[in-house]
């Protein structure tokens, strides 16, 4: 007995082919979706563990733990060598190590008259922080990525834009410990000395944080390169000098005559972080003083670029080798 062809029977089957393709279509691009949401979160997940992993050996080193009792010490003495008598919420006299600190008296306001002495504290934040942050750091980026260790981390689920991320972090965030620690004990000495809460050093370990950011970058890939502890040591002192020379664009081009040797100049010196300026910003902002926000912004940016650069150069040289 043959079987009757319907009409319209070919038309149904291929409409459900169709129907099925589509779904599967949409099922396929729902858990591509999916992974690729489930994919971000691992990420972070996985940087933050590498960052975990910098800052528990950072703080288990004694050059870290040394550095840090030294702020103790120092924080220590300044509380018992500084010496301010304040009246009627004036500060009538002020001694440092028996010296006298030379504070205005034209002020009835305690608050108005330390802000010369918080604008210092906020430089000298900034400037001892960045150095103690390079000499402290040097060689963690150098210890994971030793012969042997680094094989063993690539080997686990972890992708090498993220081992360059969370040591990146790590290190930050060790840093920003540091940081943190010696501006507290400044802040309490002075909530001390003088009764006054204020958030003016905060500032100043901002702009640290800011300014070691893209020292730091440097360190790293050239860490990445040579997985030298020294060298990036060197390398983060001679950027740091040379970023606070040429921080004064205008100033520093004149040195050179007009033309060519000026133009190369600017070129060099143009994706150089500019240090000074975001340490001007950091004691501006301390102390109430007037900010110029076009300068201000301009060294913010250039810094932040140049970290963004040099960390963007370091994960694409340890993608490209064979460790």
């Amino acid at each position: 007995m043959t079987s009757a062809h319907l009409p319209g029977s070919a038309h149904v089957t291929d409409t459900a082919a169709d129907q099925a393709a589509a779904d599967q279509a949409a099922a396929d691009q729902a858990s591509a979706d999916q992974a690729a949401a489930d994919a971000v979160p691992h990420a972070l997940l996985q940087i933050g563990h590498i960052a975990r992993d910098v800052v528990r050996e950072a703080l288990a080193r004694r050059t870290i733990a040394m550095m840090i009792g030294l702020l103790g010490v120092a924080q220590v003495a300044l509380a018992l060598a500084l010496d301010i008598d304040v009246v009627e919420g004036a500060i009538v006299s002020s001694r440092l190590f028996g010296e006298a600190l030379g504070i205005s008296r034209n002020n009835a306001d305690a608050a108005d008259q330390m802000r010369p002495l918080l604008q210092t504290l906020t430089h000298v934040v900034f400037h001892v922080g960045m150095l103690f942050g390079i000499v402290a750091t040097s060689d963690l980026a150098a210890r994971a990525l030793a012969p042997g260790r680094v094989e063993l981390l690539l080997a686990l689920p972890v992708r090498r834009v993220e081992f360059v991320l969370g040591t990146y972090l790590g290190v930050a965030v060790v840093a920003a410990v540091g940081t943190v620690f010696a501006i507290g004990g400044f802040s309490a000495v002075l909530l001390w000395k003088v009764e006054i809460a204020t958030a003016a050093p905060l500032y100043g370990a901002a702009a640290a944080a800011l300014g070691f950011a893209a020292i730091y970058a440097a360190m790293l890939l050239v860490t990445t390169v040579a997985r030298s502890p020294a060298l990036a040591a060197g390398v983060g002192m001679v950027l740091y000098i040379v970023s606070s020379v040429t921080s004064r664009r205008e100033a520093m081009l004149s040195w050179f005559e007009a033309g060519w040797p000026r133009d190369v100049a600017a070129i060099v010196c143009a994706p150089l972080p500019r240090l000074l300026g975001v340490s001007e910003l950091g004691a501006n902002l301390a102390s109430g003083g007037a900010v110029d926000w076009t300068e201000a912004g301009i060294a913010v940016a250039t810094t932040g670029l140049f970290a963004a650069g040099a960390l963007a150069a370091a994960a694409w040289v340890v993608e490209g080798r064979d460790w």
